[in-house]
């Protein structure tokens, strides 16, 4: 049976100023409406529901940490998790650069996670799930890309690489 190696996602620095910033304007701007202005019943709702809304979808696609488990890289979400199989795994290297000069195609730039599709000149179209660019690890598959962060980004790197030569 194979060993379950998990790491955690830790914030860094910028996720949290800008999960805290993004949090102040979606609740602070409606906010500020409700109480500037007499509101409709259905402008209050409106008003108060859409950031609560907005902030529970966000937060269900947070990245909690990682799983590694034979020969699949596991997602930790709030409620599911999201698996990659690492069978065509062509290489792996930790790149605190990674995400520099990268461009957001679908998904979460700041708010709990920058996670989704993302695209830069050094890796052309990748997934990210990161928590901390100064964590990431960049996995290099036969069809894709997928850069994560995990809390102990030089193990995960030596581990993968130790499934990688076993595969060979």
């Amino acid at each position: 049976m194979d060993a379950e190696r998990s790491f955690q996602a830790r914030w860094g620095t910028l996720l949290k100023v800008l999960s805290l910033f993004i949090i102040l304007v979606i609740t602070g701007v409606p906010g500020w409406l409700l109480l500037s202005k007499d509101c409709t019943a259905t402008e209050t709702i409106l008003y108060c529901s859409i950031p609560i809304i907005v902030l529970f979808i966000t937060l269900l696609f947070t990245v909690r940490g990682y799983v590694i488990k034979g020969n699949t890289l596991g997602i930790k979400r709030l409620l599911w998790e999201t698996e990659f199989d690492l069978s065509s795994l062509v290489s792996v290297c930790r790149d605190p650069k990674a995400m520099t000069g990268s461009i957001r195609t679908m998904g979460n730039g700041g708010l709990f996670s920058f996670s989704g599709r993302y695209r830069s000149r050094k890796l052309g179209p990748f997934r990210a799930f990161v928590t901390d660019f100064r964590n990431c690890v960049v996995l290099k598959l036969a069809e894709q890309v997928i850069v994560v962060s995990p809390d102990n980004p030089e193990m995960f790197v030596e581990i993968l690489n130790n499934i990688q030569s076993a595969s060979r």
